[in-house]
């Protein structure tokens, strides 16, 4: 069996510096992976609050025509009634709430 040749001080040096390419290429891929994941989750909460504020004003028509601060105070006094704890409650113990 042959001892396998040394590199020498130069094929190191150039293994080292294609290594840190690498590492950079790999880093620049999480980045632009990371940035797509969140573009994505934005999109999916951007689309599910969309479609919950137009249950909410389908189901109050008036809610249209309300501020900001009217319809926050509507929901708040919605949202602390018993029946609504009952359904919070129920959700929680993964029972069917509905």
């Amino acid at each position: 069996m042959t001892k396998p040749r040394e590199k020498t001080r130069e094929e190191l040096t150039a293994e080292i510096e294609d290594s840190k390419k690498k590492i950079q290429q790999y880093e620049n891929r999480e980045k632009v992976l990371r940035q797509k994941l969140s573009q994505e989750e934005r999109r999916t909460r951007s689309h599910r609050l969309i479609v919950r504020g137009a249950v909410f004003e389908s189901i109050v028509p008036e809610a249209k025509t309300m501020t900001d601060e009217e319809a926050a105070a509507l929901l708040r006094v919605a949202l602390t009634s018993e029946p609504a704890h009952e359904f919070l409650k129920k959700r929680a113990e993964g029972g069917n709430a509905g």
